[in-house]
């Protein structure tokens, strides 16, 4: 077996040891503390373990489900290693999303991911077609939650919890009342269980954010703590950002996935870009984004068309390396 493989596969602890990686890259072993919290002069910052951090992200679409566990683990180390060296610090995931089976995030992502510094956005699939007024259908989505509250609630590398993902746009609009009053159950849950991590929604921009802000104010509750990410593509992202504060809500807001397109790679790669550069616009109010998406190797037949890197890991053209020159130029990397 070659060397590389032996020493992705090592446990977390022999790695820091052996000074192959520096407990610095590592997040620890006490269960983490995540927030957001306004500043005096009207900013929002985003903490984890009370250090304020720049939420860059990357959606992690590789199925590594099926293979060995000390396949998994190696491939996790290679694709974590090539992140943290690039300047990620969280990655976001899906479960059973838009019908196609996704990876599963466990503890072994968790393990290794925390062992690279990088932190976990835990999914909860809500499923846009299933019956939302139908009380035994919403009780078991909240077994679902408790069980996978009580089991990540205090791994370290835990973020926040990606409670659904674009369940209106995909939803008939009918069911809008009912699935708005059981995320509102679902997201509690989280909250009353867990009041250490988050929970973000994330959705196609903000065109369902009237309604949102509507089901919370009509609650009573406007849950600070409920967070939000918008998944934009091939738009202004800047135009769209501009308007967050006109919703009123007091918190800041993620861009939980953004991509572009281009007629040539050159393209592809500046119009990512641009959009990191919409984010960074906007340091106020706007903590971060993730493109969308890690491979070409996901489970949707678009990941073909965003995908950053092959089924190795490696780049497809220069669209993360561009990224990645501008993440490690962020004051955090800057030395």
């Amino acid at each position: 077996m070659p060397f590389s493989r032996i020493l992705r596969a090592l446990p977390a602890v022999l790695l820091v040891a052996a000074g192959f990686v520096t407990s610095a890259s590592a997040s620890g072993d006490k269960p983490s503390v995540v927030t957001t919290v306004k500043a005096p002069d009207g900013s929002y910052k985003y903490l984890v373990n009370g250090q304020e951090q720049l939420f860059i992200g990357m959606g992690y679409d590789p199925i590594y489900r099926y293979l060995p566990r000390d396949q998994r683990a190696a491939n996790y180390h290679r694709d974590f290693q090539i992140l943290r060296e690039a300047g990620v610090n969280t990655i976001t995931g899906w479960d059973a999303d838009k019908g196609y089976e996704q990876d599963k995030f466990d503890e072994l992502t968790l393990d290794v991911a925390n062992l690279y510094g990088i932190g976990v956005v835990m999914p909860l699939n809500l499923p846009p077609e299933a019956d939302y007024n139908n009380r035994e259908f919403v009780e078991t989505l909240k077994a679902e939650a408790r069980s996978k509250i009580w089991h990540y609630k205090d791994h370290p590398a835990l973020r926040m919890w990606g409670v659904g993902n674009e369940v209106y746009w995909e939803m008939d609009p009918e069911m809008y009342p009912a699935f708005s009053q059981a995320y509102l159950e679902i997201a509690d849950l989280f909250h009353q269980l867990d009041p250490n991590h988050p929970v973000i929604y994330r959705e196609a921009e903000d065109v369902f954010m009237p309604l949102i802000v509507d089901s919370l104010r009509d609650s009573g509750d406007m849950r600070p703590w409920l967070q939000f990410g918008m998944n934009v593509y091939n738009k202004d992202l800047g135009e769209i950002l501009s308007h967050w504060p006109d919703y009123e809500l007091d918190r800041p807001v993620f861009v939980s996935e953004f991509g572009a397109e281009g007629d040539t790679p050159e393209e592809r790669a500046a119009g990512y870009l641009g959009m990191w550069n919409a984010i960074r616009s906007f340091p106020q109010f706007v903590m971060g984004g993730a493109p969308y998406v890690w491979t070409t190797e996901g489970p949707e037949p678009t990941d073909k068309i965003w995908g950053l890197t092959d089924v190795n890991s490696a780049p497809v053209d220069g669209t993360f390396g561009l990224l990645s020159s501008a993440w490690l130029s962020e004051p955090i990397y800057a030395r």
